[in-house]
């Protein structure tokens, strides 16, 4: 049986699992990114450069064989732009190191006018980063979906399968006011063969069987989480949620991997809280403590841009996913901006319990009726880690007792424990 570390997201994402992963990939075997697509984005530094991934594994920078699983949906262009990125920073990308799965689907241009169509017509709009995720999904689901192994087809067969795609999106589109631009003609079908032919011929020799590759790897395998609990299609706050199931049970059934191996999960949150796009925040500051948190934190979309929303941190959110996530530890990330918050306003609230229907609560409700209050503890002031912390103790008291909150909040221990942006402004907590 394998050793498998999954890295997941316990919050609405952008938690800081990249770094994380990164961080225990140094010592793995193989990588896998599981669900998804380029509506999840990585910030990876390393040696003092950037790379903003959104479907490669974060853990190429260390040069582990990396896997994209079949449960991942791939626009060509972004894979192509995520490996120039890293190959123009001097990071090996090659066949032997990179593998992705011929059973992956592919993302269309009309998957991003559908997204654009589907916001339209909801009475709620989700908020989608409208990169095509939802509909290429719809598409693997309704068995009409394009797969990786599909771009390698010889042209008039890859057509064919384009031409039976888009059957039901062209009614739409023709039907739609706004849209009936969208509508794929034969002339569109003719170059997205040509562009799409083109695409597989580019990465002819890194498609291949990774069910195999994951199958037969011996060592430890690390999988990079995307998104997050809180956003799970299943489990998250329906329908704000995404299109895939980013929970521990979905990244293992969709790399894929059997739940009789080794199985540890590194549950990843900021010390804060943000959120992009609608639905349910209870600890959110819309207003000036919110700016302040956004501003610290630096809080904007890896891959939208787009600025979040901001609030306190919330320990019930940690609580309501621990059992079903499976968490064993946390990766609390942050920890400086949080020090750096408390030391601008004079104080943090730490929210333990909700308001909601006249009674304290203690998890977060899967059918939310009417508002839910937060109930905080208030800490005194803030704290400063300073540069050459390397480990717990070292760390101001005020940051060391906001730790043992949370493990003694949960009773799972906090293992890593992010101090700064770099990769290495980690520390370990063993």
């Amino acid at each position: 049986m394998a050793e498998v570390v999954i890295v997941a997201g316990t919050q609405w994402g952008d938690e800081g699992k990249g770094k994380v992963a990164t961080y225990e990939s140094e010592t793995a075997s193989l990588a896998v990114r599981s669900t998804g697509g380029n509506n999840a984005g990585h910030t990876v530094k390393y040696r003092g450069r950037k790379y903003a991934l959104h479907l490669v594994p974060g853990a190429i920078v260390h040069n582990v064989e990396s896997v994209i699983a079949p449960g991942v949906v791939i626009d060509p262009n972004v894979l192509l732009e995520d490996i120039n990125q890293l190959k123009s920073g001097g990071i090996c990308i090659n066949p032997d190191i990179l593998h992705i799965s011929g059973q992956a689907h592919v993302i269309f241009p009309y998957h991003q006018d559908l997204d654009a169509l589907y916001e339209r017509l909801k009475n709620d709009s989700v908020g989608t980063t409208k990169k095509g995720i939802g509909p290429c999904y719809m598409d693997k689901a309704n068995r009409t979906g394009i797969r990786m192994y599909d771009l390698l087809l010889p042209p008039n067969k890859l057509a064919e399968k384009i031409a039976q795609a888009i059957v039901p999106h062209n009614i739409l589109f023709k039907n739609v006011k706004g849209f009936e631009k969208c509508v794929v003609t034969e002339g569109d079908i003719k170059k997205l063969t040509e562009e799409y032919g083109w695409y597989g011929e580019t990465f002819t020799s890194y498609i291949t069987d990774t069910n195999y590759i994951i199958g037969t790897t011996k060592g430890k395998i690390v999988c990079e989480g995307a998104q997050s609990f809180r956003l799970d299609l299943d489990h998250g706050d329906y329908p704000m949620v995404t299109s895939s199931n980013p929970n521990p049970s979905g990244i293992l059934g969709a790399s894929p991997i059997g739940p009789s191996n080794n199985i540890d999960v590194i549950g990843v949150a900021k010390a804060y809280t943000s959120r992009v796009g609608n639905g349910p925040f209870p600890t959110e500051q819309n207003n000036k403590i919110g700016d302040v948190i956004r501003a610290l934190g630096k809080e904007y979309g890896t891959t939208t841009g787009r600025p979040r929303r901001t609030g306190w941190p919330d320990l019930v959110l940690l609580k309501d996913c621990m059992k079903p996530m499976g968490v064993t530890s946390w990766c609390i990330n942050h920890l400086d901006t949080l020090g750096e918050i408390g030391n601008e306003l004079g104080y943090i609230k730490v929210c333990l319990s909700y308001r909601y229907k006249g009674e304290e609560i203690k998890y977060f409700p899967r059918d939310i009726q009417e508002e839910i209050i937060p109930v905080y503890h208030t800490l005194e002031g803030g704290w400063k880690i300073e540069e050459g912390c390397k480990t717990f103790d070292d760390l101001p008291d005020k940051a060391k007792s906001f730790i043992r909150m949370i493990e003694n909040c949960t009773q799972i221990p906090v293992k890593y424990i992010g101090i700064g942006p770099d990769d290495s402004e980690m520390i370990v907590n063993v």
